[in-house]
């Protein structure tokens, strides 16, 4: 039950001020969490910028030849329709600002890593120098009864304190390299499908290239035994037959026709080839991306295994925090070697000094 108006009243008949809403405002963190937001903001923008234009980035539909004229307040229709369709410059474009974006969220997250391995050490110095500020030291240790190395309840209760935000810190790098890597497998698998798909439509142009090519059994140009000839030299029984075959076949077309099929040829084969160098082209991007994978899986990995130190390390830094209260308690309630030798000393010289006055 929210009793937040009802403690406003009392406050407001008290003249004093109203208990005001927590408003989130990213301007009031710390330099560490506004750089993890605004990383964070990124990766969600490109997620997003790449799930919206799949459907378009996959599509083999080619876009329409005939332009729709739309009418001023359509404009914004027709806009949606023609981004639709992608031409392969577009895709190519897109694979390219996408793994620069993912280089460059990759690289700012190992900033941020290093920036907090670098403040975490800061504070691990720091500790170190106002413990040996305390008192004299280790001497100051020995005396007071505890050991040399031993830490009091408060050094381990901010020990405890650093470590949980280690650890928070730690986590929050680790959820930014997996929303990267996801976003990363995302980008991917679009590749992954467009290279298949490019694949097969080379198999396709390469079927038709051969269908389509120019066959020794030309009817209607050689009578029948000639065409049967012709029909046995293409299922491949003499290359001696085929050669002649093909030399007869050129003798008896025109040099329109021939030079029509030359050219048709040199079509379907640059056809080929510029399938193939999209292939190429599409295999080299989807290996850029899979490094770049592995590099982020195993900083994930190395992430978490560091993850699950620290918090290791937080429950044995509680324990030692209760085991160290109660070594302190006994500590005061023995007399410790240096209380001894402190006693003994103070007597002595006191003895000497009574010594040295009455006798």
């Amino acid at each position: 039950m929210n009793i937040t108006p009802v403690f406003n009243q009392v406050l407001a008949s008290h003249n004093a001020q109203l208990v005001e809403p927590y408003v989130f405002r990213v301007e009031n963190l710390d330099e560490f969490l506004k750089e993890a937001y605004r990383i964070r903001t990124h990766i969600t923008k490109l997620h997003t910028d790449l799930k919206s234009i799949r459907q378009s980035y996959l599509s083999a539909a080619p876009p329409p030849r005939r332009k729709q004229f739309t009418r001023a307040n359509n404009a914004s229709v027709a806009t949606d329709k023609d981004s639709k369709y992608l031409t392969d410059a577009q895709r190519n474009e897109i694979d390219a600002q996408a793994k620069q974006s993912l280089r460059e969220l990759n690289h700012a997250i190992n900033n941020l890593r290093e920036a907090e391995g670098l403040r975490q050490s800061t504070v691990s110095q720091l500790a170190l120098r106002k413990r040996a500020k305390q008192g004299l030291g280790a001497l100051g240790r020995w005396a007071a009864g505890g050991a040399i190395t031993a830490k009091s309840p408060e050094e381990e209760l901010e020990e405890a304190k650093a470590n949980t935000v280690k650890a928070h810190r730690e986590s929050i790098i680790w959820t930014l390299q997996n929303a990267l890597e996801q976003c990363g497998q995302f980008q991917s698998s679009m590749m992954e499908i467009r290279l298949m798909r490019e694949v097969e439509k080379s198999k396709s142009v390469l079927y038709k290239t051969r269908a389509t090519m120019p066959s020794n059994d030309y009817s209607g140009m050689n009578d029948g035994s000639s065409a049967s000839g012709a029909s046995k030299d293409y299922r491949g029984q003499s290359s001696h037959v085929q050669d002649e075959s093909s030399a007869a076949i050129e003798q008896q077309l025109d040099p329109e026709q021939l030079q029509l099929f030359a050219q048709e040829n040199q079509d379907m084969l640059k056809q080929y080839e510029d399938q193939l160098d999209k292939v190429r082209a599409a295999e080299k991007s989807l290996l850029e991306v899979s490094e770049l994978q592995s590099t982020l899986a195993g900083n994930l990995e190395i992430q978490s295994a560091h993850i699950e130190q620290l918090v290791e390390d937080s429950f044995n830094t509680t324990e030692n925090v209760g085991s160290g209260n109660k070594e302190l308690k006994r500590a005061t309630e023995r007399r410790s070697t240096a209380q001894m030798v402190f006693y003994g000393t103070s007597a002595f010289c006191t003895l000497l000094v009574l010594w040295d006055l009455f006798i």
